[in-house]
């Protein structure tokens, strides 16, 4: 069981097995997190429980059809289900544990920030993933 919480604990989760953790390198995500990417880790949605919180969560739409999700007590980005995946997406910075798999590939590679350079080797897709593109 990997457990996980947003910065002021009120948006609490589980989950029992994550896919993958990848890098993204949108300019959404870089925005969302002030960094030069963000990084999440994929579950399927049936091994994802949300514990408490749901009133605090907010969504907003970042593009068309794509939704962000926020605790609107302490600004953290929390996880989220695209309507086009069978998976929920969690900021990796909101695990409380070990989430069992390390960084597997970099997308939205193409859009990164330019004064970061890439260096560690994993895979890196110029957008989305094949397969993974929205419908």
């Amino acid at each position: 069981m990997i457990k996980g919480s947003c910065l002021c604990g009120g948006v609490r989760f589980e989950i029992d097995e994550v896919r993958s953790l990848t890098h993204c390198h949108c300019s959404n995500c870089r925005k969302l997190s002030g960094a030069a990417f963000a990084s999440y880790v994929h579950a399927d949605a049936d091994k994802f429980r949300l514990l408490s919180g749901k009133e605090s969560i907010q969504q907003f739409e970042s593009s068309a059809g794509s939704f962000r999700c926020f605790c609107r007590v302490c600004g953290s980005i929390v996880p989220s289900k695209a309507a086009y995946l069978t998976t929920v997406s969690i900021p990796a910075g909101l695990l409380d544990d070990d989430p069992g798999v390390r960084p597997k590939l970099h997308v939205f590679a193409g859009s990164k920030a330019s004064w970061w350079e890439i260096t560690d080797g994993l895979p890196q897709h110029e957008t989305w993933v094949p397969g993974f593109a929205p419908n």
